[in-house]
This record gives structure tokens, sequence and C-alpha cells, in this order.
């Protein structure tokens, strides 16, 4: 298991509790983008080691060690109470890492924010990585008496909080419904998963995971080690077995142009619209070597999905 990323922020964090001012003086003199410095990496950090943990409970017992070794470094910051989400210029909501007077302040309040910020997006994507395994985070903060009050995690706010805040911005901008995409059975998501894993790096089997959870856009298209056929064929099939919901075929078909890319002759190449649409919405056999087989069980009306 590696664990460089998260023991990065272990030490930014820790320097917050270190008397030593040129310490203090690292998070106070940081930048208030700490995605891709921090937050980026942890979280493919830790995707890619609960993927290791084949079990439920090896894969809860690696959330555990996280959230034990973050609170550890725990900061809990009064000035947390006084910052304003809201920039006073533009009026447009900001992330928490901004509070009246914070310029002047001394060093160690700027860095007590900038390490509280940090410490609450750590945790937000932990939660994140629980609710995509279904692992019980509250359950595992209040086994270790974790006071899940000293970070801002939204997920855990009260509904009447989160309708408030959707009603708000809702009244701001004009509404939009969100964008069409597909919908994985639920059943059938952790099966389709175990299939398709194989066909993509270890890395990339984080985000198809997600992929198949939410059916949200990747960051980056995936790439398919395989012919571009077998995983269109794959998706075909699913979709004319209703498995995939929530889009017609050509909404399908440019889903799959935009996330995925695959092999051939050891040349990565894009998926061309009109040779998905060739298979996804014709009926002619296109793949000789399909990945996966969908059938209906006569008995029960349930369509069975195997790996080929």
């Amino acid at each position: 298991m590696k664990t460089e990323e998260l023991d990065k922020c272990l030490n930014i964090l820790s320097c917050y509790h270190d008397p030593d001012e040129k310490k203090i003086e690292i998070l106070a003199d940081m930048g208030t983008d700490f995605q891709q410095e921090f937050v980026e990496p942890f979280r493919r950090e830790l995707g890619l080691n609960l993927l290791t943990k084949p079990t439920f409970q090896e894969k809860k017992d690696l959330i555990t060690f996280y959230v034990d070794e973050l609170d550890r470094v725990i900061i809990i910051s009064e000035n947390f109470k006084n910052i304003e989400p809201v920039d006073l210029i533009t009026d447009e909501l900001l992330a928490p890492i901004w509070y009246e007077g914070q310029y002047e302040s001394d060093d160690e309040g700027i860095s007590e924010v900038r390490a509280h910020y940090l410490f609450s997006l750590l945790f937000v994507v932990i939660q994140e990585y629980c609710n995509l395994y279904h692992i019980p985070f509250i359950e595992i903060c209040d086994d270790r008496f974790f006071n899940l009050d000293v970070i801002n995690l939204e997920p855990t706010k009260e509904r009447a909080e989160i309708l408030d805040f959707g009603k708000s911005i809702k009244e701001k901008h004009e509404f939009k419904l969100p964008g069409i995409r597909p919908v994985f059975a639920s059943e059938s998501r952790s099966e389709i998963f175990e299939i398709l894993r194989d066909f993509f790096s270890l890395e990339d089997q984080i985000e198809l995971l997600a992929l198949l959870e939410g059916g949200e856009n990747a960051p980056k298209p995936l790439l398919f080690l395989d012919s571009s056929n077998r995983l269109a064929d794959a998706f075909k099939q699913l979709f004319d077995c209703d498995i995939i919901k929530g889009c017609q075929k050509k909404e399908l078909e440019a889903w799959i142009c935009k996330n995925f890319l695959y092999r051939y002759r050891d040349k990565i190449n894009v998926f061309k619209p009109r040779s998905v649409s060739d298979i996804i919405s014709t009926t002619k056999d296109k793949c000789q070597r399909p990945i996966l087989n969908v059938k209906q069980d006569k008995s029960t009306g349930n369509f069975l999905i195997s790996k080929v």
C-alpha cells in the first residue's frame, strides 16, 4: 500500500502544531488552491489503495486507517466559525477559506485556516469514497469519537440546509436540468465493473467505477486496452436489456466517445461517432469476441450478465 500522498498531507498539516515559526510560515505563505498539489493526488492514491483491497472489511479497515492518521493532526479552528463563504465583491459562493480580517492577522491565524481547510477537503474525499463503496463513514467516525462538527462536510448537513442552499442558488441563477447521462442499474453495477475492470489500467479502474456509479463524465478519457468493438458491444447489450437507462442510443454513443479511448495495434485511438453508432444503433452483430453476454432468465424475467 502506498501512502506517499497521505504522508505529504500529514507533514504539511503537522506544521501547524510545530512551535517553529518557519514551519508555521510554510502554511501561511501557501496559495489557496490545494486541489492539484494535495487533494487530487490524495484522492488518486486512496482510490488505488481501495482497489487493491478485495473485501468490504478490508476496504473499511483502510478507511479507518486513514481517519486515524488524519485524526492525529486534527485542526480545530476557532477562526473557522468566522469564515465567510461569499465573495463580497462578486457575490459568488466560495470555498470556506477566507475569513474577515485574515490578512490583518498574524501568521498563526492564517496558517490555522489554511490547515483547517485542507484537513476538511481530505475528509470530503474520504467520505466520497465511502459513499462509492457503501462504507459507513459516520459509523467509523463515531466509533473513534471523531467530532464531525469540526470539519466542513457538505453531504453530512441536514436536508433542510441543503434545500435552502439549493433554493438560494436557483434564485440567483437560471435553473438548468442536469445533463443527460446513462444510468446503470444499481443491482448490476458491481458485476459490470468486475467484468470490465481487467480491460483498464489500475489507475483508470477508479474512474471506471465512478462512471458506472454516477454516469458522470470522467476527468479524462479512460483507455480501453482492446479493440473498440468489444467495449461498444458490451454497452449495446446492456442498453438493449434496459440495464442502462436514462438516455437514448445517440446520447449513449456520445457518452462513450467522450469518456473512452481504445488501443489498436499498440496505438491509442479515439472512438469515432460513426463507428460507435454502427454497433449501438444497428441490429448487426459487429463483435466477434464479446466481453460479456446478457441473457434473460425465462423463469424470472430477470437479465443475467455473464463474462465470456
